[in-house]
Parts: C-alpha cells; sequence; structure tokens
C-alpha cells in the first residue's frame, strides 16, 4: 500500500505575500487571484487580504501600485527603476524565506516566457550565466556568496527577457538622472558590472540597453554587506569618518557622551551606508513607528536631524524621517546602554483637562533625550492610593494637596520655565 499523502504545511503571512509579489511579476498576461489563491493554499478572501497588504508595502516603500483589470486579475505598475528594485529586494527575500515557490513556479514561468522571444535560449543555460558571474566576482571587492549568486542568475535571466520584451514592443526601459549614473559609474562594483554587461550584450546580440551596465552596478551595491570592521577601502573609510563626525556633533548638541563607542559605530555603519544608496535611488524603509518615535522623543530626533547635516550634505543626499528616525533610536539606545542608564517612570496627574495633561507631556519629554514611561492617574486615585512603586517623579499642572509624595511633585505651567527644565532633566538624566 502506498502511504497516504501529508498535506503541506500551511504557508505563513510572510511567505504568502512574497508569493503574491513575485506572481505580480510573473511573464503572464496578468496575475487571476484563483491561481494566487491555489498556489497559497487559502481562500480568495484571504488572497485579497494578502494583495492589500503587499499593495501597501510596495507604495511605502517604492512609490509603486497594483493595477486592477477586473476584479480577478491585477499586475503591477509604476516607474520601471522602482519596479526593478522591487523585484530585487522581493526575490531576495523569497529566495530566503521560501525558496520552493521560486524553483517550482517562477522560474518555469520564465523559461516558457522565453519561448518565441528574440534572446537566445543560451541565455536560460545556468552554467554559462554561471561563469559569467564568476568573472565577473573576480572583480569584486568581496566575492559573491552562494545565495548572491543564485539571486543574480534569476535577475539576469529576468531582465534579459524583459529587454526583449521592451525591443518587441518599442517600450521604454530603465531610466537614470545623470545625478545617479555618475554616483554608480564611481563605485568599486563598476568594472565588474561593466565586464557583466558586455558578455551579457553578446550572448544576447545586443538586446541589453544600454542603462543596464548602471543597474548591475546598482544590484551589486545593495549585495554588499555594510561592516565597518570588513574593509579598509577608501570608500569605506570615508563613510567612517563622516559617521565618526557625525556622533561627535551629536554628542556636542546633546551635552552627553556614548561611552560605548565601537558599537554605535558599527551599528550606525551598517545602517546608514545602505542609507545612502537608498536615498539616491527613491527607496523607502518600513519603519512603521515613526509617528510614535517622533511623539514618544522629540527632543532625541530632533537632535539627531541636526547632527546628520553634515553628512547629507556630504553625501548630496536628504534622508527621510523613517531613516532619521531609525537613527535616533540607535542614539537613545546607546545612551541609555552606555551609561548605564534606565528609563524612568514618571506619572503624570489628571483631572479635567486633556488636552493640558498632553501638552504637559510633551513639554516633559522634550526635556530629555532619553527614553521616558509616562503612566497617567488622576488626582482622586493619587489621592485614595498614593504614587505606584518606582516613579522617579510626579508631574501636573494642577494645584496639590500636600502629600508624602510633595517632594517628587513637581507643578508644571506651561510654558516651562527655564530652571525647571534644567531640574526636570537633571532629575531624568540622573543614573
Amino acid at each position: 500500500m502506498n502511504p497516504e499523502k501529508q498535506p503541506s504545511p500551511a504557508l505563513s503571512a510572510t511567505q504568502r505575500r512574497c508569493h503574491v509579489l513575485l506572481m505580480l511579476y510573473a511573464p503572464l498576461t496578468a496575475v487571476q487571484l484563483e491561481i494566487i489563491s491555489e498556489i497559497n493554499g487559502v481562500g480568495l478572501t484571504t488572497t485579497w487580504e494578502d494583495l492589500a497588504e503587499v499593495t501597501c508595502e510596495i507604495q511605502r516603500i517604492h512609490r509603486l501600485d497594483v493595477l486592477q483589470y477586473s476584479e480577478k486579475e491585477c499586475r503591477i505598475q509604476g516607474d520601471s527603476l522602482a519596479q526593478r528594485l522591487c523585484l530585487f529586494q522581493g526575490l531576495r527575500r523569497t529566495l530566503r524565506i521560501s525558496p520552493d515557490f521560486v524553483s517550482r513556479h517562477f522560474i518555469p514561468w520564465l523559461h516558457i516566457a522565453f519561448e518565441g522571444q528574440t534572446c537566445p535560449k543560451a541565455a536560460l543555460r545556468t552554467d554559462i550565466l554561471g561563469m559569467m558571474l564568476e568573472d565577473c566576482g573576480t572583480l569584486l571587492p568581496k566575492p559573491l556568496s552562494g545565495h548572491d549568486r543564485q539571486l543574480m542568475l534569476i535577475c539576469l535571466q529576468y531582465f534579459l527577457w524583459q529587454n526583449g520584451l521592451w525591443q518587441n514592443n518599442a517600450q521604454t526601459g530603465l531610466r537614470f538622472t545623470e545625478q545617479q549614473r555618475r554616483w554608480l559609474r564611481e563605485k568599486p562594483e563598476y568594472p565588474a558590472a561593466r565586464e557583466l554587461f558586455i558578455q551579457l550584450q553578446e550572448l544576447s546580440n545586443g538586446l541589453l540597453d544600454d542603462c543596464e551596465c548602471e543597474f548591475f552596478t546598482l544590484m551589486l551595491r545593495m549585495l554588499k554587506n555594510h561592516s565597518y570592521q570588513s574593509s579598509g577601502s577608501t570608500e569605506d573609510q570615508r563613510l567612517l569618518l563622516e559617521i565618526e563626525n557625525m556622533v561627535a556633533r551629536f554628542q556636542d548638541i546633546a551635552g552627553m557622551k556614548f561611552s560605548s563607542y565601537e558599537g554605535l559605530v558599527g551599528q550606525l555603519f551598517a545602517h546608514l551606508g545602505p542609507a545612502i544608496e537608498r536615498c539616491h535611488f527613491g527607496i523607502g524603509i518600513d519603519n512603521l513607528m515613526q509617528e510614535e518615535v517622533n511623539r514618544m522623543y522629540p527632543r532625541l530626533v530632533r537632535t539627531t536631524r541636526e547632527a546628520l547635516v553634515g553628512f547629507e550634505h556630504e553625501y548630496l543626499i536628504s534622508l527621510s524621517e523613517d531613516e532619521i528616525g531609525l537613527v535616533a533610536i540607535t542614539f537613545g539606545a546607546w545612551l541609555m546602554q552606555g551609561n548605564a542608564l534606565q528609563e524612568k517612570q514618571i506619572l503624570l496627574l489628571t483631572h479635567d483637562n486633556p488636552a493640558l495633561e498632553e501638552a504637559v507631556e510633551q513639554q516633559i519629554r522634550e526635556a530629555t533625550l532619553l527614553p521616558l514611561n509616562i503612566k497617567y492617574q488622576t488626582l482622586a486615585d493619587f489621592y485614595k492610593f498614593g504614587a505606584p512603586s518606582g516613579v522617579a517623579m510626579i508631574v501636573t499642572p494642577y494645584a496639590t494637596r500636600s502629600t508624602d509624595a510633595d517632594p517628587l511633585v513637581i507643578h508644571t505651567q506651561l510654558p516651562l520655565a527655564k530652571e525647571q527644565r534644567k531640574r526636570i532633566r537633571s532629575l531624568l538624566e540622573a543614573p
């Protein structure tokens, strides 16, 4: 007897949405939602929800959209470069968390699409493309990993198919600004990308657009692992110097020092290296907590923004609020860790004016760069039960009766006077 076939394990929401994104790019006339549902093993309702989440993500990060041809079919739309970058990042993530989908579905669809194309079928030969990538790798500052070669190989096949499609339909391909082209041509990955472009151009009988050379450079840039201990290149030394200058400026503005320096610089190096590329090519990041960060740490964000001015000027970029928010969180975490400071527990006594109480909270948060845990308690409960344990400071805009907690109580009148701000800050930033 044959053993019973075991049902396939259910896919996670992240896996399903990776599949949805790649199916939006699949070389099909349009993506049918029934096919997505069947491959992901879910109903149409779940597929609609997944599609909505994917649409929000690509709008936020790449400024792309999903065009619906009908209730059952859809296709991705937007700037060609943004579409390429979105595919590259989506394929990279899918190869990591759901590689079977790529090998069982995406690659076979791509090979079928090559039928009838002007591009020679040798473009489908992984051994030929693999040798080209090997040649390219010898010119790189650091060799490609096995995972990166696999990603590049699939992308190159897709782009060869896409260039054939553009040529056959007289469509417009990639476009870079002159500043973007100049930026990429100065990168250490450019010679490797140029060699790869020349070999692929010969393989495809001149099918590729000239801009592909710059895009190959950009792909190789996005594969770079930014670790400030891993390279002594001129490029990395420049980045290290600019980060050290930024940290020094932050300390000057904040009036606080980082006692643990190397870890902070290493973390900023890993974030800001890719951030420069993201800014030059309009790639966003996921930072869904940015509004909360702005509300809870206004002074920290403002100080970070001031400290980054010189860095932005050096690289001719303007960091997004999301990027600045992540840098601010890094600074805040290392201020706490390096100085052995604990998050202070603040009690805000409330009564009958929510707008005033919210304004007081913001003034308290403006007084320090450090994270605060601000809890609310009504005056009535304060008189009845007292303050919770662990409270470092009690603030209120209302007059209070005398209690045992009086030494901890600070009466606030907005705006806070300079001496009051100094007293609050000294209490909040004390070890």
